[in-house]
């Protein structure tokens, strides 16, 4: 078990198990690590974080329930919902940038994580999919946007957040114009 904060840093159970007779330090770091979870005042996040666009929860939840009913129109909601002008919430970005990545691959141009399971959608609706090619950038600038829940979780680091913009950046030129 692993409890992320940016308050408490990183705190593993497992750290813990390894060591002979230490059941009762077990129990004390499971209660500490709850108290620090619970008790951190910023925000706490958990779960698949990475870089690149297929290193987050967000976004192979949606390739997995994609992949149980895929349709064009399912990536055109996922780009939609990230151009309103709201706030853009991590979830919806995370979505965003997979529905993205989507498009790119029928432009010729997949991700190195793209599930291989999208190759058959992708070629049967390739011409769908590059007609989205213009609103899958208007998402991705939105999703770098200072209205982006995104953006501000990458940015309380200066160095994850240049990595981060860059792979962003990377899925943008990759949905370029040129590309068609």
């Amino acid at each position: 078990m692993w409890i992320q904060s940016s308050n408490v840093g990183s705190i593993g159970l497992e750290d813990h198990l390894d060591c002979p007779g230490t059941l009762m330090n077990s129990r004390r770091a499971f209660v500490l690590s709850l108290a620090a979870f619970s008790a951190a005042p910023t925000a706490v996040w958990a779960g698949t974080w990475g870089h690149q666009s297929f290193e987050n929860d967000g976004a192979l939840d949606w390739i997995g329930e994609f992949l149980e009913h895929p349709a064009v129109v399912t990536v055109q909601r996922a780009l939609s919902q990230a151009t309103t002008g709201k706030y853009l919430d991590s979830d919806v970005g995370e979505h965003a940038i997979a529905a993205a990545e989507v498009v790119a691959a029928s432009l010729g141009r997949p991700a190195k994580g793209l599930s291989p399971k999208m190759k058959p959608f992708v070629s049967k609706h390739r011409k769908e999919l590059q007609t989205l090619a213009p609103l899958a950038r208007s998402a991705m600038k939105a999703v770098r946007g200072p209205r982006s829940e995104l953006r501000e979780r990458w940015s309380l680091h200066a160095d994850d957040l240049a990595t981060w913009e860059g792979a962003v950046d990377s899925l943008v030129s990759r949905l370029s114009a040129s590309a068609i």
